[in-house]
């Protein structure tokens, strides 16, 4: 079953994937600190901080063992099962549908163990530091932060949940035969167009590919741009970066998410959207980049302003 199939199922029943953390942590100089590792070599949110030990539960393991064992493999400390403190319990759902990314992740917290905490497997981690509660990276992969800034209010529920609340909505100008970009830009310059799209998306998060990012050329002012690559060396001002669909919306928040280009994201997203925002423009220029067909079957347009030479039309899934 593909990822188009599973989103669009909002009833399919997708068993969920374990994973044990352990956050360990220790007073220093009167604040308390956590340790958390650099992620490198994993294929995926790599650049970003992380709990220092974590890791799949095994078939016929329980969350505790794996939290012991993973601490011990990643760290080379001995923790003692009576000294895992339960945090929560953080159920994460992902709109790609893979059951891969529909996540149970238990969480401990340790103040005792034995051994001097050391990185372990530095083929999946740069570095390892102690960071103290008030002073953590910017880039902390979400729902850890989410534990740990928790944590250090002292209010953590015994389960959280995070990604239900994403929605995506594509914005994009096209014309009568779905062309939306040539030689990396657009084959129109509408300035109405271009105050609406900031109107949409201002106080928001943006997920875009490389190319729509170097169109543009800089981060757009009053909104966070997540930008998709498969460069793993490429970084740009005011840019967050992922090197897939899966990442972008794990480092994305709980919110509305608007798919912002160009063609190749488009394709990859429009079955797991909720909402179309097209700008339909009245030419049928030459074109490399297309628009995904837009499905009657699967969208109802649901609201329409004519302009001079374009119409903004918005559609919405059918249930």
């Amino acid at each position: 079953m593909t990822s188009a199939h599973l989103a669009r199922d909002r009833h399919a029943r997708v068993p969920l994937v374990p994973a044990s953390y352990v956050v360990l942590t220790r007073e220093s100089e009167g604040r308390t600190e956590v340790a958390l590792q650099l992620r490198r070599g994993t294929d995926f949110m790599d650049g970003w901080w992380a709990c220092a030990a974590a890791g799949h539960v095994e078939a016929g393991e329980s969350a505790a063992s794996a939290a012991v064992s993973e601490a011990r493999e990643e760290l080379g400390v001995v923790v003692d099962p009576a000294d895992l403190e339960p945090l929560t319990t953080v159920q994460r759902h992902s709109l790609t549908g893979l059951p891969v990314e529909q996540r149970a992740d238990f969480f401990f917290r340790v103040r005792r163990w034995q051994g001097e905490p050391t990185l372990r497997e530095p083929d999946k981690a740069a570095e390892m530091r102690w960071f103290a509660l008030d002073a953590l990276p910017e880039r902390l992969v979400p729902h850890e932060r989410q534990v740990i800034e928790a944590m250090a209010a002292g209010q953590v529920p015994p389960v959280m949940e995070r990604g239900f609340a994403q929605r995506l909505t594509l914005v994009a100008a096209m014309g009568r035969n779905r062309v939306i970009g040539r030689d990396g830009d657009m084959p129109w310059h509408l300035s109405e167009d271009l105050k609406r799209f900031k109107a949409l998306t201002i106080g928001g998060t943006m997920i875009m590919g490389r190319g729509t990012w170097d169109s543009i050329g800089r981060a757009l002012p009053g909104r966070t741009t997540i930008v998709i690559t498969r460069d793993l060396a490429w970084s740009a001002p005011g840019a967050v970066v992922a090197h897939s669909l899966p990442e972008a919306l794990t480092a994305a928040p709980d919110t509305e998410l608007f798919i912002a280009g160009g063609g190749e994201i488009y394709a990859q997203t429009i079955a797991l959207a909720d909402r179309l925002e097209l700008t339909l423009v009245e030419q049928s220029p030459e074109g490399d980049t297309y628009f995904p067909e837009v499905d009657p079957q699967d969208w109802r347009e649901t609201a329409r302003e004519t302009r001079d030479g374009f119409a903004w039309v918005t559609y919405d899934r059918v249930r």
